[in-house]
């Protein structure tokens, strides 16, 4: 017998990308679900056109809330669920019909606490790539221990909220950080470590909108430090937790780093872009010299011997070559 899985979708200002996202979850070949469509305090007319879709859809269910936030908004949601099983999506992306099963049969495997599967980048300009599938490819039983070393090296297991299936048990009494960005980063952290065992797939279930909204693209405000300060305490968790995965853990710490510092463009950031470079000049060494990095991360980490000016100009024309060739990006 089929388990009742909770999708939680906070919404705020997306009224031209609701529908999609929506349709997508409706269409899923997994039919024992119930959709939460989270209005935060939308200001546009993102709040009726979720009562609309309730309307039409007995899985679905409208919470209505002040605006608190993406975190605040999953926050509410989780205890209101009443499935067994949790998954995210966020209100501008959109998902295979197969999404939702595919994790769903991962997870019941070998009776999983966490299934992860994989994504890809969409530009507004480009249509997706991939087409799903309902046959689970590259299927893998973990421990939590082998999971955060996958997560830390970014080896197709990322810290996004959405892209996963919990079981409720191990997220019921979490909290995202309310107000920060990045907030993925401690909750997923904590929930991989809760978990006796995590699937993961290498399906590519979940499309992923970047658009110029995006916190990615957003121009650098100090808020965007949440990121390297979640990395920060993930990383001095992993010496009480797994002392073994700090090698791994400083890796990840270095990519949001260098992700966030050449984010800065503006000269009144002047004493935050010298904060970062000197945590890229503390950390380097180490992922320089660690041999299960990432041939990206090692190679950043030996041109950044060669000064702020050349790794900023390598790495800026990386990026854009990503952003048009779809390639995935760091969330």
């Amino acid at each position: 017998m089929q388990e009742l899985v909770s999708i939680i979708v906070p919404v705020y200002r997306v009224e031209c990308y609701l529908p999609k996202c929506v349709d997508s979850l409706r269409r899923q070949t997994y039919k024992d679900i119930e959709i939460l469509l989270v209005d935060d305090g939308s200001p546009d007319d993102c709040g009726k056109l979720c009562d609309l879709y309730a309307k039409e859809d007995g899985r679905i269910r409208v919470i209505h809330k002040k605006n608190g936030g993406l975190s605040d908004a999953r926050n509410i949601a989780i205890p209101k669920a009443l499935g067994q099983y949790i998954t995210f999506v966020d209100s501008d992306d959109w998902v295979s019909e197969f999404y939702v099963g595919n994790l769903y049969k991962a997870i019941k495997k070998d009776e999983a606490d966490l299934a992860c599967s994989w994504f890809e980048n969409v530009y507004e300009e480009q249509r997706e790539r991939w087409r799903g599938t309902n046959i689970m490819t590259d299927y893998q039983c973990l421990s939590s221990h082998d999971c955060l070393k996958r997560m830390f090296y970014q080896n197709e297991v990322e810290c996004c909220a959405w892209g996963k299936l919990y079981r409720k048990e191990i997220i019921a009494d979490l909290q995202y950080p309310v107000g920060k960005l990045y907030e993925d980063i401690p909750v997923t952290y904590e929930c991989i470590k809760r978990a006796k065992k995590i699937a993961v797939i290498s399906n590519i279930d979940y499309f992923y909108l970047q658009r110029d909204t995006s916190i990615q693209y957003q121009e650098f405000n100090p808020k965007k430090l949440d990121g390297v300060e979640h990395c920060r305490k993930m990383m001095e968790a992993v010496k009480e937790d797994y002392p073994d995965l700090v090698p791994a853990a400083e890796c990840r710490y270095l990519s949001t780093v260098c992700n966030i510092l050449f984010q800065i463009n503006e000269e009144k950031y002047g004493r935050e872009r010298q904060q970062l470079w000197s945590e890229v000049k503390k950390y380097r060494k180490s992922v320089l010299a660690n041999s299960e990095a990432r041939k990206k991360g090692r190679v950043a980490a030996a041109v950044s011997y060669m000064g702020y000016k050349v790794m900023r100009s390598i790495y800026m024309l990386t990026q854009s070559r990503g952003k048009y060739k779809g390639a995935n990006l760091q969330k």
